[in-house]
């Protein structure tokens, strides 16, 4: 075998193998997200690309917050988030509610987009992807901790209408105020936990689904992803729905946030 004939087989054994290693990494590599899938619904959400784990700052693609997931049977096989505050990233990531989430002093206070198709496991995805980007994790400790409880002050309860099972459920803004139609009171009690930063237990009773409405502007997005709703507020609005919010302590598992050193 000639030198030359030797160095052409070389060459072109390198260039197999570049050609090789670009078509792993292509086939590897993970798809740019599009603004277009943190729209989407829970069934537009099982179509899209598989091994995605997303994180990044809001783009702002609508004015609420949301959360959406996917099942197989019982278990959680997608998650999508658009526009949520970090206590809901957090309360997502380790499964808890929001009031239960205990932030550390400097946690971020912007919004964020998140992501994640990679299955098994998808919240045990989100969160390794929270701690490489942001420096986070966290911990359950049992702790004695404030608490609110949901009360129903007047048991006429004027301003709720029991929703017809046939209703569907949908959120709209008019005027000022925001519409809640064929929603369950477990919705007024997760607002107010990310709103109030603490802990919130239903204690009204109310197991209906229904149609009611309450005051709403730009600062009230704010001050709820942000958790600076104004107790003495959130009670009035509380007053005109025929509710009342009591303080107390319980013993309840916490989800302790600390950032890595």
């Amino acid at each position: 075998m000639t030198q030359k004939t030797t160095i052409a087989i070389v060459a072109v054994a390198g260039a197999l193998a570049i050609c090789a290693l670009v078509t792993v990494v292509k086939h590897n590599a993970t798809p740019v997200a599009k603004d277009s899938w943190f729209t989407v619904s829970s069934d537009g959400l099982a179509q899209l690309p598989a091994g995605l784990a997303v994180l990044r700052p809001t783009r702002r693609l609508h004015s609420s917050p949301k959360i959406r997931h996917t099942h197989d049977g019982d278990s959680l096989t997608r998650i999508m988030g658009r526009n949520t505050s970090f206590r809901d990233l957090m309360a997502e990531a380790y499964d808890c509610d929001p009031g239960n989430i205990v932030l550390p002093p400097g946690a971020p206070q912007g919004e964020f987009d998140f992501l994640v198709t990679k299955s098994p496991e998808p919240r045990q995805h989100l969160r390794d992807i929270i701690q490489r980007q942001l420096g986070y994790v966290a911990h359950h400790e049992t702790r004695d901790t404030a608490v609110f409880k949901l009360q129903v002050a007047d048991t006429r309860l004027s301003s709720f209408a029991i929703s017809p099972k046939s209703e569907d459920d949908d959120i709209t803004y008019t005027n000022g105020r925001l519409y809640f139609i064929h929603k369950p009171i477990s919705l007024v009690v997760l607002g107010l936990e990310d709103g109030l930063g603490m802990p919130v237990l239903d204690e009204t009773g109310m197991s209906n689904n229904y149609d009611f409405s309450m005051p709403w502007n730009s600062s009230s997005i704010h001050a709820l992803q942000s958790g600076l709703f104004s107790e003495d507020r959130v009670k009035n609005v509380l007053a005109t729905l025929g509710l009342g919010l009591a303080s107390g302590t319980e013993s309840m598992d916490m989800v302790i946030v600390e950032k890595k050193p």
